[in-house]
């Protein structure tokens, strides 16, 4: 009996490399979830630094920029004070208070040097760090005074002379997000058609 002879299946091969296209799909979306936990981060510390901010201007907390550098050189031109309010009994030789000067709509920060009581109240001697003398006249205080809480050289500058750069960059930087390809469904790559069996 004769005996047929019969094709061999062809071989199946051998596993392929990952390849160019899939590594360059699995960088793409560590790239992308990079960018979009660091946008996360940056978007919640943005409202915690608002939600700060709202809270201490509730409480009466006013940020202040020097123009001047009255105050060098620990408070130079272009640092940003935080001065909240505090009752005239509480302000102290050696505190740093913004006050208005009488009849301008002008404010000062200056160092207190003196205080002086009387009928009409509390007044008292101003003068910057970097004067030799004190300011020409005495300033009368309220039953509040903004006393210096805080302050940050430079950041005033920032804030006050580049809200369209920072704004500029925060833009860019959104824009650049958005442009990153999506995740999508995870897929396996397709592996390549194979020859048909002669």
């Amino acid at each position: 009996m004769a005996l047929t002879a019969r094709r061999r299946a062809p071989a199946v091969p051998a596993a392929r490399h990952v390849s160019g296209r899939a590594r360059r799909t699995g960088r793409s979306r560590l790239v992308h979830a990079t960018a979009r936990v660091v946008l996360d981060a940056a978007a919640a510390a943005g409202v915690a630094c608002a939600l700060a901010a709202v809270a201490l201007l509730l409480a009466g907390w006013r940020p202040v920029v020097l123009v001047s550098g009255s105050m060098a050189p620990a408070m130079p031109a272009g640092t940003l004070v935080l001065v909240r309010p505090v009752p005239a009994g509480e302000v102290r030789v050696g505190d740093v208070v913004t006050v208005p000067v009488p009849g301008t709509d002008a404010r000062v920060t200056h160092r207190v040097t003196g205080l002086a009581h009387d009928d009409d109240g509390t007044r008292a001697t101003l003068r910057g760090d970097a004067n030799a003398t004190d300011d020409a006249a005495a300033y009368p205080l309220g039953d509040t005074v903004l006393r210096a809480a805080a302050s940050v050289p430079g950041l005033g500058r920032a804030v006050t002379g580049t809200p369209a750069t920072v704004l500029a960059v925060g833009a860019a930087a959104l824009v650049v997000v958005a442009l990153l390809p999506g995740r999508g469904p995870d897929r396996e790559p397709r592996p390549a058609p194979e020859a048909a069996p002669t």
